[in-house]
């Protein structure tokens, strides 16, 4: 995801964590926050899923528990595996526990500890991974904005013309405001310290998100698309201007379809290659960062091509890269996305 510039324009030192402080590349630091996201989704998963369990719902709450290992897991083992093997091989072994945990009805207690837990280990993954920069306020602005972004679409995916269509999707982007929520609380004071009128706008912005989604369950009254994404927009631009928080830039959906051909072309040049794990790694890529992107789009305007083309993207081509699935295999999964990322996108250019 291409990420905007931060900082300052007047010739005043960068602010924590800003590219010449922390001599990174743009295309880097934008590689660490999108790994700093996929360890929030996690504990936002997490979030719903406990919730879920607590309120009698184990059916949605092994749907949540199951989602960091089924969407996120592949796209930071990488990563892990470069900083420290065995803190990759907890997480997933600790991700795997709690999702075993509501299929053997174990009491809430136990899997919130399992939670806790998972959430400590994230926290350590993203130390080792990123270092010091890791845990200063415009790194951490920088994920809640990604965050919230991504909680805007999960809503825009969710809300259909007669409703919610899309109850996971809700809960999703619920989960993802309540981990955005608590990340903030952490660097609150240091952005009211530095621009109190933005502060106060930022708790108004959470406001609305907040009660947009104000629980796992949907409210009665669904707050519209465009609020909830002005409200995430206003928060990520806020936090760019307090703490120098990164923000991604817009892009078109035809750019959008071009990046995941992209990297399915570079899927199947990896796979034959023998990099299974980097394979898998840029399959999550084409879905988290890109396709979930326009998903609400193709959703609202092609239903039937999302419904053959979500589960290509998001599970089945992943599956069987990890299965080692004959290259052949991979290539007509490969070809087949491609023909429906085009006829999702003439759908979208239409109109209709």
């Amino acid at each position: 995801m291409l990420m905007g510039a931060c900082g300052s324009d007047d010739g005043s030192s960068p602010g924590v964590g800003q590219p010449e402080e922390a001599n990174h590349s743009a295309a880097a630091q934008s590689e660490d926050i999108g790994f700093g996201e996929a360890l929030a989704q996690i504990r936002g998963h997490h979030r719903v899923a406990l919730e879920l369990y607590e309120g009698g719902d184990k059916k949605g709450a092994s749907v949540h528990a199951g989602h960091p290992i089924a969407e996120i897991l592949d796209s930071v083992q990488s990563e892990l595996q470069g900083s420290s093997a065995q803190l990759a091989t907890d997480l997933e072994d600790v991700l795997h526990e709690g999702a075993q945990a509501i299929a053997d009805d174990a009491k809430p207690e136990e899997l919130a500890g399992i939670f806790e837990r998972t959430a400590d280990l994230t926290s350590q993954a993203q130390t080792g991974v990123i270092g010091d920069e890791g845990t200063s306020s415009a790194f951490t602005g920088s994920v809640i904005a990604a965050l919230l972004s991504t909680s805007a679409h999960e809503y825009e995916e969710a809300v259909g013309g007669k409703g919610i269509r899309l109850l996971a999707e809700y809960q999703d982007g619920y989960a993802f405001v309540r981990e955005a929520r608590a990340m903030y609380d952490t660097i609150a004071g240091e952005v009211e310290q530095a621009a109190a009128e933005e502060a106060e706008e930022i708790e108004e912005a959470f406001g609305v998100l907040e009660a947009a989604l104000p629980s796992a369950q949907p409210p009665k009254k669904l707050a519209e698309v465009s609020d909830v994404e002005v409200a995430a927009k206003l928060i990520g631009h806020e936090l760019e201007e307090t703490v120098g928080a990164q923000v991604a830039t817009e892009s078109t959906p035809e750019d959008i379809v071009a990046e995941i051909e992209r990297l399915l072309d570079e899927i199947v040049e990896t796979y034959e290659a023998g990099d299974a794990d980097a394979a898998a790694e840029l399959s999550a890529e084409a879905y988290l960062e890109n396709y979930e992107l326009i998903e609400a789009q193709v959703i609202e305007q092609a239903p039937e091509i999302n419904e053959e083309l979500e589960p290509l993207l998001g599970a089945d081509l992943r599956k069987r890269i990890n299965e080692g699935a004959p290259l052949a295999d991979i290539e007509v999964m490969i070809v087949r996305a491609k023909e429906l990322l085009t006829e999702a996108l003439a759908v979208i250019e239409s109109g209709h």
